[in-house]
């Protein structure tokens, strides 16, 4: 393991991490959540991703030496795509360099001009003359008179709004939303307007809580998904929705956490609960069934209909939500059966109706989704790559937190790096990949999969690589690290590569069946968009070795989105006009059922062999 371990900090976001020195600026920002734009596939070539390293600078490259004067050089000036971090640094990235900024969001409105914050909830100040003999006027129409417009409100604030008017003496600030009243509030609170977006993913939420007035990110947080008590995957959790609570289990378990993190961003960015108007939630089809309390069991059985396909706008009360009591929830529309929302947030923040194509837009995760934008198509599908890209079902797998090993190098012998610089104690996606990738080069693993015994090494194979691959228990393995606390080495298995070669199968035939039905090869594809919070991790040419992404797509041609399923729930909040556009999206994208299709099980068969390079 390497012991050069980097801290580095990102401004103006104040999120710091550790990672190994040679790590690319990049890299780094993707796993402090940091979306930082490469429209090139970090190349180089298109300057899109402009930071300023305040402190810590590396020497700069050929490629940043053609794009920056010598003074912007000298300042700190460099391409996250290309710097990389040599020393402890401080780096701040600039609004225009990061993929989901709002002012970027924004602009890149399909019909041109740039468009400002407009979200659904929006304050008003207003100063009401008081009632007297000559002005008897009612309240409501007093109040509307003010605002503007006339609205609706609630039974529960008709009955307070007397009250709180007076108090207020007739001066304060209405909440409102799509024509109704969800508050007054005394004094003028226009600066103090709320939303919390959220990714439910199958195995981790993300939550963010956004300025309304500014779209301003206050604060994040992000946990595990506590309904993987109740299984790793999808289908585990409807077949438990229909037992006996089943439902109530599961819906239970995720609101409590949900609970838990408004808590904690509403204490990062001071923040008080009741100043919350509004929540977005994005996730596949299964995880806003379970989010809503919706019966999910249809879901697990052909033809696999969902139950609702429009987004749903509801009370936040209702869902359970800790927020503002008269709050609203927005909940993304879904595709299909196991195309969700998250997918439909993925093709709204990417914009890849809007690139020039074919595009493929590939969330790998889980549940493996995938979308192809082809002369103003849209076709979509999910493929069950298992839950091996989040560590389990590896023998010695974990998720991405302390100590998971995220990056490994098989030169000369095995250099490893972990998350925080720990001392390893297990493999997460990314390190997978890589190690796959290494064996499959240095002919350990044979494209059918197989791990070799050591009487079967290629004979070019050096000693300390040679030394590594044991056999016990009559399977073969290949030792890592020696591990700690004497609980043996940590090693890769040869059940390990065949779930990982089930889960890349998945998404390799999916691809391929998508690519066939648009009448494209791979070799078509003019961008390949990576999304999700695993996708930032991984090493694109590693990826492509295992097949996980087209080996006939040049690597340029490859980039990473960050978490689009995050991203395109803050838009919905930040745009009522984007929230429009993601209903479109949904309806124009036909989903496609990969079982159906009639090459599938003889794609997907011919996806379990590695490429030969």
């Amino acid at each position: 393991m390497s012991d050069s371990q980097i801290r580095v900090v990102f401004e103006p976001s104040g999120r710091s991490l550790s990672a190994s020195a040679g790590t690319k600026v990049m890299e780094a920002a993707g796993r402090a959540g940091l979306a930082v734009a490469q429209p090139c596939g970090g190349a180089g070539v298109c300057g899109k991703c402009r930071v300023r390293v305040v402190a810590g600078a590396a020497e700069p490259t050929q490629a940043e030496a053609e794009k920056f004067s010598a003074s912007e050089l000298a300042d700190g000036w460099r391409l996250a795509c290309f710097s990389r971090l040599t020393r402890d640094a401080v780096i701040h990235v600039p609004d225009g360099s990061l993929l989901a900024c709002h002012q970027q969001i924004l602009a890149q409105r399909q019909h041109g001009a740039a468009s400002d914050v407009q979200p659904a909830v929006r304050k008003r100040y207003v100063e009401l003359p008081e009632p007297t003999l000559a002005d008897d006027g009612a309240d409501l129409l007093r109040l509307e008179q003010a605002v503007g417009e006339s609205f609706t409100l609630g039974l529960d604030l008709l009955r307070r709004l007397p009250g709180l008017l007076r108090q207020a003496g007739f001066k304060g600030t209405a909440v409102l939303a799509d024509g109704e009243l969800l508050d007054f509030e005394p004094g003028d609170t226009r600066g103090r307007c709320f939303g919390m977006a959220f990714d439910i993913g199958t195995t981790t939420i993300v939550g963010s809580l956004l300025d309304l007035t500014t779209g301003r990110e206050v604060a994040l947080a992000s946990g595990i998904n506590p309904q993987v008590s109740f299984g790793d995957d999808v289908l585990s959790r409807i077949r438990h929705s229909g037992s006996p609570a089943g439902l109530d289990d599961l819906r239970g378990s995720v609101l409590a956490t949900l609970a838990t993190m408004i808590e904690s961003c509403c204490r990062d960015g001071a923040v008080r609960r009741e100043e919350i108007y509004e929540a977005a939630f994005a996730g596949n089809t299964t995880m806003q069934h379970l989010l809503c309390g919706i019966e999910a069991t249809q879901l697990g059985a052909v033809p696999f209909p969902p139950v609702f396909g429009r987004g749903l706008l509801l009370r936040a009360a209702d869902l359970g939500l800790p927020i503002h009591p008269a709050a609203r929830a927005y909940v993304f529309p879904v595709i299909g059966g196991f195309v969700g929302g998250d997918t439909v947030a993925g093709i709204l923040a990417s914009r890849m109706a809007d690139l020039a194509g074919p595009v493929l837009l590939v969330d790998i995760g889980t549940n493996g989704e995938i979308v192809l934008a082809h002369e103003g198509k849209l076709l979509s599908s999910s493929t069950a790559a298992g839950p091996a890209f989040e560590g389990a079902r590896i023998s010695c797998g974990m998720r991405a937190t302390r100590g998971a090993i995220e990056k490994v190098n098989l030169d000369g012998d095995i250099e490893l790096a972990t998350i925080a610089g720990a001392p390893p104690v297990g493999l997460c996606g990314s390190g997978l990949i890589d190690l796959a990738a290494g064996l499959l080069r240095c002919g350990i693993v044979s494209p059918e999969g197989r791990m070799l015994p050591p009487d079967e090494l290629p004979t070019t194979l050096n000693d300390p690589l040679r030394r590594r691959v044991m056999e016990a228990d009559g399977s073969v393995l290949f030792a890592m690290h020696e591990g700690l606390n004497g609980d043996g080495p940590l090693a890769i298995t040869q059940r390990d590569i065949r779930e990982l070669q089930l889960a890349t199968g998945a998404i390799k035939a999916g691809i391929r069946i998508l690519c066939k039905q648009a009448g494209l090869q791979t070799s078509d594809l003019q961008r390949v968009l990576i999304a999700g919070g695993f996708g930032n991790f991984i090493r694109r040419d590693n990826a492509q070795r295992i097949g996980l992404l087209p080996t006939d797509v040049h690597h340029e041609k490859i980039a990473y989105v960050g978490n689009t399923a995050l991203e395109g729930a803050k838009w919905a909040l930040l745009s009522t006009t984007l929230r429009a556009e993601a209903e479109d999206l949904a309806r124009r994208t036909r989903h496609v059922e990969l079982s159906q299709d009639m090459d599938f099980q003889m794609e997907f068969a011919e996806a379990m062999i590695f490429p030969e390079t």
